[in-house]
């Protein structure tokens, strides 16, 4: 009984350690969360900018965004991880900016992840 309870021990601290890479962006999230971007340049770099649109039946807040460059082959070369300011009622849309480390041949912008909160009634 003894090593049973070792062994179990055991596999709840080293699992975690032995786990692979996972995505962390929320499945589906494009679904209620479509994206206008687009990119532009200032005297610090380029920003890729836009707005974001919740149409879910609920509140969103702290919604972070992930903006991928891509190359001429579409493969991605650098990640920038920006937010949305504020809480997203259903049907509204908020503008974002988000910093990127250097030019690139297009970008993709998604929803990395979110909170879902109850707006109905405020």
């Amino acid at each position: 009984m003894r090593r049973l309870l070792i062994a179990a021990l055991a596999g709840l601290v080293l699992g975690p350690a032995i786990a692979c890479g996972q995505s962390y962006a929320i499945y589906g999230a494009d679904r209620y969360f479509p994206i206008d971007a687009q990119t532009e340049t200032r005297s610090r770099g380029a920003v890729v900018a836009g707005y974001v649109r919740n149409e879910g039946g609920l509140g969103a807040k702290d919604v972070r965004l992930r903006v991928e460059q891509l190359d001429a082959g579409g493969q991605v070369v650098a990640t920038s991880i920006g937010y949305v300011s504020g809480t997203l009622t259903p049907g509204r849309r908020v503008y974002f900016e988000v910093p990127v480390a250097s030019a690139a041949a297009t970008y993709r912008v998604s929803v990395l992840s979110f909170d879902w909160i109850n707006t109905v009634g405020s």
